[in-house]
Parts: C-alpha cells; structure tokens; sequence
C-alpha cells in the first residue's frame, strides 16, 4: 500500500500525516469518482492548470501556472509529459508544479485545510448552481478559458474572486455521498492503494515476443524496427484474442528486456537517443479516454504480416541512418533502403489508424491541423500497383528531395517564415511538375478506377469519411453524410508526409514558428489530395470544381498563385454520362467497395424517404424515418435553420425504458466556408446558410458539445421541434425540453450512460469522454473563436 506522503516524504523532507484506520480506499471508492465526474476535464494537455486526475501519479504530480497551449511563445517550452520528462514528485516541483494535496504534515485536519483539491471541491459544494439554472455569463468555459491556478497559499483570494467557480466547474457537482467519501479520503492523509497489476503469464509471454522482434540485432531488422516505432509510438497496443483490457505503449528505454524500464526523454520519436536504447513495450496505467485512445492490434499474424511486408523482401543496408533533422524531416530519406511497397502497404493495413493518428491525434487541440481542412470530406488511397513511388525507384529518386517536411535547417531568427514558406511551395511545387511528368507518361489516357485502393476485399478503412469540428476532429471508417464538398485521394507521399508533420516531428510545446510551419506545410498538403482527386473528374469541370472550393478574390488569387496545377488537360479512363460527375464517382467507388461499403447510409442518403436500413428492428426504423428528415440540406432550406442555432457536435440518446436497449446517434453540423485557404479570419469566410447536419449512427468524437436525451415515442416531436426553429427562441424551447444542461439533475447519468454505451458496443476503441467544450444553452448558438 502506497500513500500521497509514503510517495513525497522522501523527496520533501515532511512527515505526512496518515489516519491509522483508513475507511476509504482509493481503489475501491475515489477513483470511480474521479473517473465520472473529473477526468472528463481533467485529462490530457488541455487539462485545467495541467492537473491530470487519470492516474495516481497525475494527481500526485499536482498543478501548474505553465500553459501547454500557447500561440505567443516564441521559443519552445520544456516538455511536461506525465510518465516521460520526470518520473519523482520532487522532478514535477522543480519544473514548477505544486501539490493540490497536504504535503507539510500536521495533524490530520491539515490534511483539509492544506489540500487545494479539497479547496476546490468545497467551493464548489458551498456555491452550487441551482439545477436547471443558466450558468452566469462571467463564467468563461471551452478551450478558450483563461485558467487561474491559485498555487497553496492563494485560495483564499480565488474563493473571494471566483466564488461560482469551485469543482467541478459550472456543472451539476458531487453527490453527497460521492463528496463525503473524497473529504474522507483526504482527511485520512490520501492513501494510495491502487498498485500495480500483474500481468498474466500469456500477456507477459506476448510482451517478450514482441520486445524480441523489436530488438534482433541485424541492421536490416533494426531499420525496420526504428520504422515501426516511429509509426506506432502513439498507438495503444493490444494483444488480440486475450480480452483482458491491457493496453501498451512502445517506448524507447536505456534498459533491456526484463529489466525496470527508463524512458529515453527525447521530444520526439525520431529524435537522436543519445546512446543505446531498447524498444519495450510499457503498460498503460493511466484511464482511457477517448481522445487519446488509438488502438492498434498485436497478434501473430500481425507480426507475420510484418515479416512479409518488411523482412522477406530481398533488400539490405550496410549502415543506420542518424538521427539528424535532415533524416528526421524527409521519413523517404531516411527509410530509402526499405522498399517503398512495403512501408505503403504497412500503412494501408491500418489506414484508419494512421488517418486519425495526425486528424484526431493525441494532442488535445488540433486547431493548427483542423483549420486547414474543411468540416467533412471522404479521403480514398491510391492502389499501390498504381502508385509510381511505390513501382518506380528512378521516379521516387527524382521526388524524394522535394519531399521535406519543413527547413532542414531550423531558422536562426523567430518568425522567419516567409522566406521559408517561398522554399516549401517551390519545393511541393517542383514536386508537383515532377509527379505530373511522370503519370502522364505513365497513363497518357489518364487515371481509371483501378488506380484506387479498394481494400483488396479485406480492409473496411479503403474508405473514410473525415469531420472537423473547430480544434478537433474525427474519423470513420465507410462514407458518411452525402457527397462532400471536397475529397482527398492520398498517395503514399502525402499518406507518409502527412503522418511525419502532424504526429512524428510535431511538438505540442513548439514555439510559434513550428506551429506556424506545420500549418502552412499542411496546406500544401491538403491541396495535393484534392487535385489527385480532380484528375478522377472530366477535364472540362476541374478548374470550376476547384474555384468552387476556393471562392473569394484573395482566394483565388492564393490558389492561381502558390499551387501549381498541372495537367490539367489530362483525360480519364471514367464513363460519366452526368450533370454531377462528383456524386456519379462516389456512387461508382461505393459499387466497387460492395460489403467494404458498409451499410447504406440511408440517415444521410436517403433519396426518396422513408429509407430503412436493412435488418433493423421496429423502433430503430421508426427513430431513423424522423431523422432523415433533418440531415444533407442546407441550412437556407425550408425547415433547416435550426442546423444554424446546433453546436458542432451533440450527442442524442433515444431512451427505450430499458438503458441496455437505448439508442444512440451523433448529431454533427458541418459548417461551410467560401474556402479553408487561410488561418485567420475564419469568421468572415464562413456560409452559415449552406450549413448542413450529418447524422451518425452511434458515437463519432471525443468532444460533445451538448446532448440530448429523447424518449422514443417522442422522436417525431423532437424532429418537428427542429424543424420549426426558425428562431433563437424556439430553439431553446426545444433546448428545454430535450437538452441536457451543465446544471441538468441528470447530466452525469447521461454523460455516463454514453461511455458505457461506447464499452458496450465498441469496447476497444472506448475511452471517457471530455466535457472540456460542453456549453452553456447561452453559447450554444456561437460559433468558437479563435
């Protein structure tokens, strides 16, 4: 049994005070709390004052004044990832965190009195918000709040400044039994009782396995195991088959197999090690939650998979590539020596995996990648017998030197970029001229169907569906909503380019001018899907279809400017016989997909009403023929403006009576924009009228912004409800009777009710959800700024 002091005393010199009979145990009672009721905010980089309540040492580790987000730095801030750059209580005070529990010692009522946890928590209970009451305006919430971290000593000018804003913050709080078992435990001196679990025999002959294949010593094995890391670093590796719940991480550690790992701190995965180092798999101790919980499957045929993709092919290296930043922004220089088919195939066999590693990620707050993609679009691949960088060497020689990520060099003076920004679009520009060149001696008749990766009948993720929503955003697999403004055909260049900008070499502590970079670089990115996907269009509509998406003088003028366009001319090897090229090319893809497909979408693509989804019972179809009758069109549509007053994302359970047996649908409204060619400025780019509503069966982000709770026989009145909103007062109305509020008697039931309902139906992709952007009725009808 650990305690809070057992963990500091060493380290601090106090004696903590413990009670000799402990009633409350952190295992048993006060971490379900903090799982339901202060995780969903407290978790991952935007966790308030960086205070992590997902695991013990997070709350241990306390809080700090340091902002993890910060678009004014212009030097990047020392990292604070828990688990990685400390690994003592005392480490975490030298970096400036403090701690939210007693750590002086004392008799055991110091242990309240000397507790900002506490603090917190008893604000809250002596200024609750009456249920059902607005939150006040003078209460900032979302991912633009301005914390306060009142550090020991400071509470009680916090309590007298703010005293609406204890814990949990402008929501429904604490039960009184859930409050009386925390002021116990912390009375008690905050026992920790929750050790480590040990690993099954199986589990741990599976981690051996693995840890032996990562680090045989040939140097052809060690090139692919860096390539390995470098891609799955994020993931969280399970061992598919044993269903015990445990998931790992791949680390790099100082120490061998068998031995207690130590972590090499590098900021990046690709960063020099400096020294040897041992590929390890550590398991995760921390809650999932949802936003950085990507899981990626560990078996046998997994690993063989790996030996047929990588090690059997006849190819060999005579020496490592270092760790230089010329190798770390060019993945194509570093990792020439492996066959580009492999590494492309590798990636395609989790597509979805990667896609959401750089779309979601695991950074919290993707503004820097979402503001440069529109709000919904479908992304297919390029079929690896199709892609010339994968079949020929000279043509990925010729390419390989344009395809840097950022400067090689990183630049001397802050803010810098402009001179930077003219070598990146020459280099994605000379890039582009080369790719033309090559294809169209390649395929002079142009491209055909068969150029696309269709999932080899095996892979669901052939095709995607991406929504983004603000600072986040998500991805599925299958097409979901109707047919898109945009859509991206990614070959592996842009597959790999996009992976290494937005999830190997970013840093979420990076000063301004990386953070800049890797937007600007990304709009490049961006554009090359889409015109590897208008040369799947007839050339008569291509130059119309792109100025469609990049309307506006300053846009245009960006567009004919800085991406280079080329063959334009090209023909294609696609029979359209059609006003709407577009939808005819979805339509055929989804033919070709068959059972890849996924179900007929028919809440989004439902031509001629009521579409019901084959195989579904009596209620589902009911509840979907009252859906329907919301989604695809624009807001300016009769009966549609409601979709203008909906936040970006709300989750909507239909209650049966029976809570096994509700039903659960993701509401997400993709908001238009005359183009998505800058990063400042949205407000005056965007088309509220031409708004529309996707809706998705099941759950679909990390993020909700609002639900609600619906009977079913009242589905129908909550549509014709939505329908008839064609105010702001009428909206809330319906908000009323059917929204769940932050001072809702029954917001954490539901709120809970959606992470179990997510354990139930998808257990291995289910992690708690984040309230972080939960709003206030009052804000509901805003857009986020920036």
């Amino acid at each position: 049994m650990l305690t809070a002091g057992c963990l500091q005393a060493p380290e601090t010199g106090y004696e903590e005070t413990v009670a000799a009979e402990q009633t409350t145990s952190y295992a048993r009672d006060v971490r379900p709390i903090l799982e339901t009721k202060c995780i969903a905010c407290h978790a991952c980089y935007d966790a308030p004052c960086q205070l992590l309540l997902t695991s013990p040492t997070g709350l241990l580790r306390g809080a700090t004044r340091s902002q993890v987000y910060d678009s004014s730095r212009l030097t990047n801030a020392p990292p604070t990832r828990l688990f990685v750059d400390a690994q003592t209580t005392r480490e975490w005070r030298e970096k400036g965190f403090y701690s939210v529990l007693n750590d002086r010692g004392g008799p055991l009522a110091d242990n309240l009195e000397f507790s900002l946890l506490f603090d917190m928590l008893r604000l809250g209970r002596e200024h609750p918000l009456p249920p059902g009451a607005p939150v006040p305006p003078q209460i900032q919430l979302g991912p633009q709040r301005e914390n306060s971290c009142p550090m020991p000593g400071e509470f009680e000018r916090y309590a007298r400044d703010r005293p609406l804003q204890g814990m949990p913050l402008a929501i429904t709080g604490l039960s009184d039994r859930e409050y009386e078992t925390l002021r116990t435990w912390i009375y008690q001196g905050s026992v920790i009782d929750a050790g480590p679990v040990a690993l099954s025999a199986e589990e741990q002959e599976r981690v051996r396995r693995w840890e032996t294949f990562f680090n045989q010593r040939p140097l052809k094995r060690q090139l692919v195991a860096r390539y390995l890391y470098e891609h799955l670093f994020t993931a969280h590796l399970y061992f598919e088959g044993l269903g015990t719940g445990n998931f790992f991480e791949l680390v790099r550690s100082t120490t061998p197999p068998g031995e207690p790992i130590r972590i090499v701190d590098t900021v990046r995965p690709n960063d020099d090690p400096g020294g040897p180092f041992h590929y390890r798999l550590r398991r995760i101790v921390s809650t999932l939650v949802h936003k950085t919980h990507i899981p990626y499957a560990l078996s046998p045929a997994r690993m063989a998979r790996f030996e047929a993709l990588f090690l059997t092919p006849d190819w060999d290296v005579d020496s490592l590539p270092d760790y230089s930043r010329r190798n770390a922004m060019n993945p194509f220089v570093a990792f020439a020596a492996i066959p580009a088919r492999g590494r492309y195939q590798f990636m395609l066999d989790a597509s979805e995996f990667f896609v959401r590693s750089y779309i979601r990620g695991p950074v919290c707050a993707g503004q820097v990648a979402t503001d440069v993609i529109e709000d919904r679009f479908f992304v297919l691949f390029q079929d690896p017998a199709a892609d010339l960088s994968v079949t020929d060497p000279a043509y990925m020689a010729r390419i390989a030197p344009h395809l840097v990520l950022v400067p090689e060099e990183q630049p001397v003076v802050p803010l810098a970029l402009a001179a930077l920004w003219e070598d990146r679009k020459d280099a994605r520009n000379e890039y582009i001229r080369l790719r033309g060149e090559f294809y169209r001696r390649y395929e002079p008749e142009g491209p055909s169907l068969d150029d696309l990766w269709l999932g080899d009948g095996t892979h669901p993720g052939a095709a995607l569906t991406v929504f983004r929503n603000f600072d986040n955003a998500m991805v599925t697999k299958h097409f979901v909503g109707a047919v898109p403004k945009t859509l991206w055909v990614m070959d592996y260049p842009m597959l790999e380019r996009s992976y290494y900008l937005l999830v190997v070499n970013f840093d979420v502590f990076g000063s301004v001018d990386s953070q800049l970079e890797t937007r600007l670089y990304f709009d490049l990115i961006r554009s090359g899907g889409e015109n590897n996907f208008l040369h799947f269009m007839p050339p008569e509509v291509r130059t119309a279809m792109r100025d469609s998406w990049y309307r506006g003088t300053v846009a245009q003028l960006k567009i004919h400017r800085t991406y280079d366009v080329v063959n334009e001319d090209l023909p294609v090897r696609i029979a359209y016989h059609t006003s709407d090229p577009k939808a005819k090319f979805v339509s055929l893809v989804l033919e070709r997909l068959r059972g890849l497909a996924g179900p007929p979408d028919v809440l989004n693509r439902c031509a001629a009403p009521p579409c019901r989804l084959p195989g579904a019972d009596a209620s589902r179809r009911e509840v979907e023929r009252h859906l329907q009758t919301l989604t695809s069109r624009p807001a300016s549509s009769d009966g549609m403006a409601f979709v203008d007053f909906l936040p970006d994302v709300a989750f909507l359970r239909v209650a049966t009576g029976d809570p096994a047996s509700d039903l659960a649908y993701t509401l997400v409204r993709n908001k238009a924009h005359s183009n998505v060619a800058f990063m400042f400025d949205e407000e005056n780019r965007r088309e509220p009228g031409k708004d529309t509503l996707t809706i998705y069966r099941g759950l679909i982000g990390s993020y909700p912004n609002f639900i609600f709770s619906v009977p079913l026989d009242e589905v129908g009145a909550f549509a014709g409800a939505l329908r008839a909103a064609s105010t702001r007062e009428e909206f809330l109305a319906l908000v009323g009777r059917f929204g769940v509020s932050r001072t809702h008697p029954e917001i954490w039931s539901n709120f809970q009710w959606f992470v179990d309902y997510a354990r139930r139906v998808t257990p291995l992709a289910a992690g708690v959800y984040d309230l972080n952007r939960y709003k206030k009725v009052a804000d509901l009808m805003a857009d986020e700024k920036r």
